[in-house]
Parts: structure tokens; C-alpha cells; sequence
């Protein structure tokens, strides 16, 4: 099946790429051209995209989609607090049937406000839940069962033993890898060092180093927790992951708000990347990363919403939006530029993931991961596209939405699912899982 997607105004954002008039033709799953299309296939669905801009999907390199019907159960915490007294309890209080419900209504938000690919850490549990919606959804994504195996004030319900947590996520590297017509594969998830014990995050530095799989943890995110793994380690957090064998190409760091010269130094020597969440880290009062500086040291900076417990949102444009407008506040004017910001959650979110060939730009070859956002539902009426999308409400924008030339979105309305059925399934599988939360 061919679309042309036609008459639009393109963003590539490929690198030093301009905005330009043109059409995108898919073919398959992948964009076939790119510019002014004359002759198409037979049977080519024609999509009428004047007055649009047409941009790659975001990618998202930080989500908890486990976390999604938590929004507003834990609020005006502290990090380590936030986590002890209400997250865990409530993951740990998790069945199938809330898992099922809350990731749905993670995926809901998500695909409509114009992400195409996640990196998502689940809980210790119900990893195949949450990769049957993952491949039923449509979207791209890699994700991860949240590996623990020790931790202070961790419920009995999340922590398993070694042995056990690495088994679990070796059944499902075997089930998952390349589902979803390959649209789906597993991340190795230690939560943290804090819950992870020195032998499980050298297993699972061995395993990713064999397996070439991503591996996807927190580390640096606040003040308080960076002081606590020195504590426990004698090392600094960023040291530390490199010295169990953590820090790798393979690795996505969640945060990186607080890393010192010696951390950067490692950062970039083991080219490691790290996530920018900036609303989760100004909500938790975690602080600003700094991610000029980060990307000064040639660090692959990606972009991510975190989960909705602590954002309340997933929408990646108000994401964009905050990464340029922080940066500004640190380090000036013309320091990350909304096009920077945007790059930051399209090509640079997809190096990440080792996905650049694959995604996170609009060229001949590449997937056909694109988000068409009508011009006339932004703050306008005129200007630069980029900055219409990034501080005119990008997400509200979004029309239409593909991945792999699927169409997931169109005018607005999700095509695989109800929006009305699954909000009122999370809202129905909320007050059980509340009766069974131990919440501090």
C-alpha cells in the first residue's frame, strides 16, 4: 500500500536540513521519495497535507508507561521520597488487568500527541503485558522490565532475587525481540544503583555487551540520590555504572542532572547517552540539566516526558518547548535553539536508540515514522515552522500520525483504539489498585 502524503511543508531535521514544499511518498513502510511526486503506484491512498508541516515522529528515550494512572497520587515530593512512599507501593499494588489499562492509556496520549518511538522501563512484573500493547498499539519502541534486586524501603511485591531478574528479562529479550514486524525490541532495565546490587548490574553489563541490547537506568537525577550512591558505592554514580560495565554505546542514562567533569569525561568516553526530562526534573524540584554542556562534550542528548506520575504529561512538544527555553535561563540566548531542541527528540532521540538509520528524519529509505501537524491549530498565523511547532503548542497540532507507513492517527482520531473505552478502563481499574497500594 503506497500514501502520498502531499503538498505540505517538510521538516527533515536531518542535519543542517531547511523546511521545504513537497510531497512525501510512502511505500510500504518506508518513504519512497521525498520533493514533488508526479507518478505514484496504482491504489496510492492520496492525503491531502496543504496548510501542514510534516516532521518525523518524536522519540522518546524515557517513559513509564506503567506509570500513567498515577498522575496526581504523588505530588509535592522530593525524588527518593516521591519514589519510597508512593511509587513503589502503587507498582508493587500493579495486576494484569491495571497494566494492561494504564500502559493503553500511556500509548493513547502518546501516539495522539505525535510520538512514534519510546524507551520505556515497566515495573518488576508483567513485562509481557505491557509488550502485547506495545506491539497492538502500532507504535516503535523499546522497553524494558525494571530490574531490582535489593533496595532501602523497597516492597517485598517488587524486589526479586538476581537469579530471578535476570531470567525474567532473558525469557523476554527471546519472546519480544523483533515483534511487532520488528518494531519492537527489549532493553535491559536496572532500575537504579540504588536498587540494583553490584553482581546484577555486572551481569547485566556482561549480557548487553554479548547481546549488543540497550540498556536503560536512571543515574544523576537528584542531589539526594547522587549523595546516597556515593554513600553506598564510595564512587560517583556516573563511576560507578562505568565500573560495573553500565556505562556503554549501548546505554541510555535517564536525568543527568547533577554529573561532575569526571562524569563527563566518562560520559563521552563511553558514549553513553543521557535523557533530558526536564519537566519531571523541574516537578520533583530535581533541578536543571545542564544538556549545552552535555552536548558541548559531544553527548548524545535525547528527550523524554519520564512517566505521567511525575510530569503529569506525556506530550514530547511541551518537552522540546522546556529543553530550549531551560537552556536559554543557563547558558543564554542561541545556546539550544528550538531547532536544536526538536533535533534533540527526533535524529538525536533515534541515535540513542541505535535507530538513525531507521528513524527520526524524513529521508528517501527511512521509515515512515512522520507526524503531520495542521498549521491552523497552532499559534500563528505566520513565521518559522520550527518555532510555530515548538512554541505554538506542537502537540495540539498534530493530524495525522504514522509508523512504518501505517496510519495510527488521522484528522485526529486514533485509529486502533477508543480513546472514551480505554480512559474509562483506567478509571475503572484505579480505586481496586488503590485498596490494594501500601502508601506511606
Amino acid at each position: 500500500m503506497a500514501i502520498l502524503l502531499r503538498g505540505g511543508t517538510l521538516l527533515p531535521m536531518a542535519d543542517g536540513g531547511r523546511a521545504i514544499a513537497g510531497d512525501v511518498l510512502v511505500s510500504g513502510a518506508r518513504i519512497a521519495q521525498i520533493g514533488t511526486v508526479e507518478q505514484t503506484p496504482p491504489d496510492t491512498e492520496i492525503v491531502d497535507c496543504s496548510g501542514c508541516y510534516l516532521l518525523p515522529g518524536l522519540v522518546q528515550t524515557h517513559v513509564h508507561l506503567v506509570q500513567t494512572i498515577f498522575r496526581g497520587l504523588a505530588e509535592d515530593l522530593g525524588l527518593l521520597d516521591w519514589l519510597r512512599r508512593f511509587i513503589w507501593p502503587l507498582e508493587a499494588a500493579h495486576d494484569e488487568a491495571s497494566v494492561r489499562a494504564c500502559v493503553r492509556l500511556g500509548l493513547g496520549e502518546l501516539i495522539t500527541t505525535g510520538t512514534t518511538t519510546i524507551l520505556d522501563m515497566g515495573t518488576t512484573r508483567w513485562g509481557d503485558v505491557v509488550a502485547e500493547e506495545l506491539v497492538r498499539s502500532g507504535i516503535r519502541a523499546r522497553f524494558g522490565q525494571a530490574m531490582m534486586d535489593t533496595g532501602e524501603n523497597v516492597p517485598a511485591d517488587l524486589v526479586e532475587s538476581t537469579r530471578d531478574s535476570l531470567d525474567a528479562s532473558a525469557g523476554l529479550v527471546k519472546r519480544w525481540s523483533k515483534a511487532g514486524a520488528g518494531r519492537i525490541a527489549y532493553a535491559y532495565a536496572p532500575r537504579f544503583a540504588l536498587s540494583c546490587t553490584r553482581e546484577l548490574l555486572e551481569a547485566v553489563g556482561m549480557l548487553a555487551k554479548l547481546s549488543e541490547t540497550l540498556v536503560h537506568t536512571h543515574s544523576n537525577e537528584s542531589a539526594e540520590e547522587r549523595s546516597a550512591v556515593q554513600g553506598v558505592t564510595g564512587m560517583s554514580p556516573i563511576g560507578y555504572l562505568a565500573q560495573v560495565g553500565i556505562a556503554t554505546p549501548r546505554t541510555v542514562i535517564a536525568h543527568g542532572v547533577h554529573v561532575d567533569d569526571a562524569e563527563l569525561q566518562i560520559l563521552r568516553e563511553s558514549g553513553s547517552a543521557v535523557t533530558h526530562c526536564p519537566s519531571s526534573n523541574l516537578k520533583l524540584g530535581s533541578g536543571v540539566a545542564d544538556v549545552v554542556r552535555l552536548r558541548q562534550a559531544r553527548v548524545i542528548v535525547g528527550i523524554g516526558a519520564d512517566g505521567a506520575a511525575c510530569n503529569n504529561e506525556l506530550d514530547g512538544f511541551e518537552e522540546v518547548r522546556l529543553a530550549t527555553l531551560l537552556a536559554r535561563t543557563l547558558r543564554g540566548q542561541g545556546a539550544l535553539t528550538a531547532a536544536d531542541a526538536l533535533g534533540m527528540a527526533t535524529r538525536e532521540g533515534a541515535r540513542a536508540l541505535h535507530l538513525e538509520a531507521e528513524t527520526g528524519t524524513l529521508e528517501v529509505g527511512r521509515r515512515a515514522d512522520i507526524v503531520v501537524i495542521d498549521s491552523e491549530r497552532l499559534a500563528g498565523p505566520g513565521g518559522d515552522p520550527v518555532a510555530r511547532i515548538v512554541f505554538g503548542g506542537g502537540s495540539r497540532g498534530v493530524r495525522d500520525v504514522l509508523v512504518d507507513g501505517t496510519l495510527l492517527v488521522r484528522g485526529g482520531v486514533p485509529l486502533l483504539f477508543d480513546p472514551g473505552e480505554v480512559r474509562a478502563k483506567a478509571a475503572e481499574v484505579l480505586p481496586a489498585l488503590l485498596g490494594r497500594a501500601q502508601v506511606a
